[in-house]
């Protein structure tokens, strides 16, 4: 989140918990019970709302929005849950208004996990994808993907997934877009940390990039110079992995541009039976420009982050995405004989959004395609 997002959003959290306590404190003479803290709940929600209008207003952001319901969900419920219990110590309180701000208060760790623990919680995704017989693969083909890097400065983190990849050995990397979110005007100051992250990246097949949200292909070529990162700007590459032909799409943000359109006909069209066919993407929705079982063997594409926030027996709240909640939640699926990986990434939304994750934990991904006996 920007200094200046964090900033109004804190303001308005503060503001609230003000209003909140005063209505609290202005019948000292009663007990607090359940129509008084229905009273709390009600106005806060008003006042949620409040801010989420404006929010739309000025800066007619999405991601501001977010940040605002998110302060009011796991902050301001469990500060002012904790200022109920406090009060409890001397004022009467019900049994049901106490019980109330316990269960509000237990918010709190649920925030701390969300935004201090679960974003740097880097995992290793590992996926088998059976390729048909008819294809020459004889040995698996291992690929190792790095989705949605998408930071504001190199760390740790960042470099810990590098190492993830590089120690797997995989045949193929590739990069699905989204390398930072610093802003290109600060290309000077991401773009040697950039450079230097990526430049231990090697593969027998290559290491390859396709353009996503963050920064068009161009800025990515300045940022990827002198790297062995290669850019698939709408292209088709022919590769070989013992014996075995691999053709590799990459389309770019607008996949249903002509020249997209183009290379995907061309994938899906050619008569022979003997390559395997990979398409990478930012957005997972290329496979609904794809056929129902198209002759491409795989889809590898990023941009949903799996939504950054799952919920047990929901899935992700918010995807960005028109292909279903349970594909752009992650990993492999299929969709009318289309086989898709999506990876959840590595970073997260930055700019006006909160820093955010929960039951969807940053990943690098290890596939390989294994051919059918």
């Amino acid at each position: 989140m920007t200094t200046k997002a964090l900033a109004l959003v804190a303001t308005a959290t503060i503001l609230d918990a003000a209003i909140l306590t005063w209505i609290l404190l202005r019948q000292r003479h009663k007990p607090i019970d359940m129509p008084r803290v229905s009273l709390v709940a009600c106005t806060a929600a008003g006042l949620c709302a409040l801010h989420v209008i404006v929010a739309l207003f000025v800066s007619r952001s999405f991601f501001l929005v977010v940040a605002v319901v998110y302060a009011h969900l796991l902050v301001l419920v469990p500060v002012i849950a904790a200022v109920v219990l406090c009060l409890s110590l001397r004022l009467e309180i019900t049994r049901g208004a106490r019980r109330t701000a316990w269960a509000g208060l237990l918010i709190a760790p649920v925030f701390v996990y969300a935004t201090f623990v679960e974003p740097y919680r880097l995992v290793t995704e590992s996926a088998e994808i059976m390729i048909a017989k008819e294809r020459s693969l004889t040995r698996p083909l291992s690929i190792g993907v790095l989705a949605d890097i998408q930071c504001v400065a190199v760390t740790d983190r960042e470099r810990e997934a590098v190492a993830r990849v590089l120690a797997a050995k995989p045949d193929l990397i590739v990069l699905p877009g989204d390398l930072q979110q610093s802003g290109f005007d600060q290309a000077h100051v991401i773009g040697p940390q950039l450079r230097e992250l990526l430049a231990p990246l090697s593969a027998p097949l290559g290491v390859w990039y396709v353009e996503g949200n963050t920064e068009t292909t161009w800025e990515a070529r300045q940022l990827l110079a002198g790297t062995r990162v290669r850019i698939l700007d709408d292209e088709i590459v022919h590769l070989e992995h013992e014996g075995a032909r691999v053709t590799l799409c990459g389309v770019g943000l607008g996949f249903s541009s002509a020249k997209a359109q183009v290379v995907l006909r061309e994938i899906q069209s050619s008569t022979a039976d003997d390559d395997v066919r990979i398409v990478l993407a930012h957005r997972p929705d290329v496979i609904l420009a794809l056929n129902s079982n198209s002759r491409v063997d795989l889809v590898i594409a990023g941009h949903t982050h799996g939504g950054q926030v799952q919920l047990p027996f929901i899935g992700p709240l918010i995807t960005l995405s028109d292909v279903p909640r349970r594909i752009a939640a992650g990993g492999l699926h299929d969709l009318d004989g289309r086989r898709i990986y999506v990876s959840r990434g590595i970073g997260w939304e930055h700019g006006h959004a909160p820093r955010v994750r929960f039951l969807c934990a940053p990943e690098v991904s290890l596939l390989t395609l294994m051919p059918e006996n």
